[in-house]
């Protein structure tokens, strides 16, 4: 007895286990920050030569003090003087992503499809190998989409072929490739008394 429940337990694991797989992809992006830095701007290392000069040239009365005075007043301009500037470095981001594949089994491809239609929990990463598999976005989420592909898939269509789904009161009846057999079911629903419409590719 505890052997096939040990059996049973192993084949519903393989059942839910994915064929894709995780691996760490890393991207480098140039991110800005502000540093502040010594040295003013050419107009304040100026104007400082500028007092300076005039400052020289007052004192000692003197061209030569003028220029001595203009160089150390612009010397004094750049080393007094801060400033904010923008440089950027290189941030690196890793992550784990997964990566499907294509369920090669038929038989647990067609189970699981049934179970996500049905409103089952299926993983998350096995979700993602069968959106692979039945070609539509592999996002990992149970949307209309995906149910949509799914019944197309079980009713053996290619992808882009219609479906017609006769709906009555917003609840889904029955969907068929044949649209002639939708339409049948349609006029013995009226002859019941009962109102239906036909939609194309539903996505409920």
């Amino acid at each position: 007895m505890k052997l096939l429940i040990a059996a049973a337990t192993t084949v519903l694991v393989a059942s839910q286990a994915s064929a894709g797989s995780y691996e760490v992809r890393c991207e480098t992006t140039q991110v800005p920050y502000q540093e502040t830095v010594r040295g003013g701007t050419p107009e304040k290392v100026i104007g400082g030569a500028i007092v300076g000069g005039v400052l020289g040239k007052v004192v000692t009365k003197e061209n030569a003090g003028a220029a001595a005075g203009a160089i150390i007043g612009g010397a004094v301009a750049n080393q007094s003087s801060k400033r904010t500037v923008t440089r950027y470095k290189d941030v690196e981001t890793c992550s784990s992503v997964f990566i499907p594949e294509r369920v090669t089994d038929e038989e647990t491809l067609r189970q699981v499809l049934l179970d996500l239609n049905g409103g089952k929990s299926v993983s998350k990463e096995m979700i993602m190998d069968v959106q692979y598999t039945i070609d539509v976005a592999h996002d990992g989420k149970w949307g209309p989409r995906s149910k949509l592909a799914a019944e197309k898939y079980l009713a053996n269509l290619a992808p882009d072929a219609p479906l017609y789904s006769l709906v009555v009161n917003d609840v889904v009846i029955v969907s068929s490739a044949d649209v002639s057999a939708i339409d049948q079911i349609k006029a013995a629903l009226l002859e019941a008394g009962v109102e239906s419409q036909i939609f194309v590719d539903l996505q409920q």
